[in-house]
């Protein structure tokens, strides 16, 4: 099969997405993907555009879409946006050009500034309700959101799950939001997959940090709860808090942690996907914690499973999509008084902690390998194209 996916970011990055773990392992396994990607970018704060060194499967083809230099290096007002819906635009051609010459099975969007991309071609078309896209909007725009923006994005949204034939949600929660609109919508979650994190002590990065040691994985932007975090570490300076990652809120959480004097907090910047493991080995306890936002509530955490994978217990707050992926494994905390609380209940009873581990493990290989989603959605695939 030959699948067709405009990406709005570089392809080769540090940040690991859901669409790098599908689209990597259905190239693997024989189908021919075509990864459209814009030109770099000078945003060094973007983890999506912090390229490095990375193997591709042979199936896996990168395409850079023609863009205005000019244009696209210059800095504008809410540049984020623009730079999404000008690469978008452009698209159009790569997309028609490519959907000819390869004949192309299936074309997989996932954002609102690729509906001018759905009346090209005909083939078969998903879109991908991978995240809460109003309410991120409304995030970028900041004071500028209002009502009629946020209607028209809500538009775009609609019109897209209407006229795609199949629509897929990373999250039950998300599905809940569009289910009465469209009856072909199927939750395709993200997950982990434990080859990923077979480690080679040969070519462990030197991680010095004393024990215990509280860590957190992830992107540093909004949507993740650093002052919960921080507030802990500063209750607790006897632990050290491990934070692996980078983002637009990098430099803001390093300074408030540097003002605090936190001489417990160790922050990694950006890390390859492949070097992960090794890190979150040296955690004895792996964080999960967002902004009680509907962004968050409406996730379904790539980190969650990679913490479970490596069995690790995991300390995450109160999110609905969070609490309905929940089989009796995750402890739940909302406060810094709570946090630390859990954190303490969890560092004394060994067995408990493991028992947590070892449920969410086995829970994780049954139901969220990256395996398994792959063979749903191949399986879900083949039952809508056959409508």
């Amino acid at each position: 099969m030959k699948f067709l996916f405009p990406y709005m970011a570089r392809w080769k990055a540090v940040n690991w997405t859901r669409y790098h773990q599908l689209f990597t392992r259905l190239a693997r396994m024989g189908h021919d993907v075509y990864v459209l990607q814009p030109p770099a970018s000078t945003d060094v704060r973007e983890t999506n555009f912090q390229e490095i060194e990375v193997d591709l499967p042979e199936k896996l083809h990168l395409i850079d879409v023609d863009v205005n230099q000019a244009l696209w290096r210059r800095t504008v007002p809410f540049n984020k946006l623009f730079k999404k819906g000008y690469y978008s635009f452009c698209c159009r051609r790569a997309v028609k050009k490519i959907v000819a010459e390869h004949e192309i099975d299936v074309l997989f969007l996932y954002n609102i500034p690729q509906y001018p991309l759905l009346n090209l071609c005909k083939c078969f078309k998903i879109f991908d309700y991978a995240d809460d896209y109003r309410e991120m909007l409304k995030h970028e725009l900041g004071r500028f959101s209002n009502r009629l923006t946020l209607d028209i994005a809500d538009f775009f949204i609609h019109s897209m799950i209407s006229k795609v034939d199949l629509t897929l949600s990373v999250s039950h929660a998300l599905a809940d939001l569009i289910r009465h609109e469209t009856a072909a919508v199927e939750v395709v979650p993200n997950g982990a997959e434990e080859d990923d994190f077979r480690l080679n002590e040969a070519e462990a990065p030197q991680i010095d940090c004393s024990k215990p040691v509280i860590g957190f994985v992830g992107s540093f932007e909004y949507f993740i709860d650093f002052d919960l975090i921080i507030n802990t570490a500063q209750k607790m300076p006897e632990v050290t808090f491990l934070m692996v990652g980078s983002g637009r809120d990098f430099s803001m959480v390093k300074a408030e942690a540097e003002k605090r004097q936190l001489k417990n907090m160790i922050f990694t910047g950006a890390v390859p996907h492949s070097k992960i493991g090794y890190y979150i080995k040296e955690m004895d306890i792996c964080l999960n914690v967002f902004k009680l936002i509907p962004v968050s509530h409406n996730a379904c955490p790539l980190k969650l499973f990679e913490y479970l994978i490596m069995k690790k217990p995991v300390i995450s707050n109160r999110l609905i999509e969070v609490e309905k992926i929940n089989q009796d494994f995750i402890f739940f905390a909302d406060t810094p008084e709570e946090m630390v609380q859990s954190i303490n209940m969890v560092l004394a009873n060994n067995t408990l902690a493991q028992e947590y581990a070892q449920r969410g493990y086995k829970i994780t290989m049954k139901e969220y390998t990256w395996k398994n989603i792959i063979i749903k959605f191949l399986d879900l695939l083949g039952q809508y194209m056959q409508k």
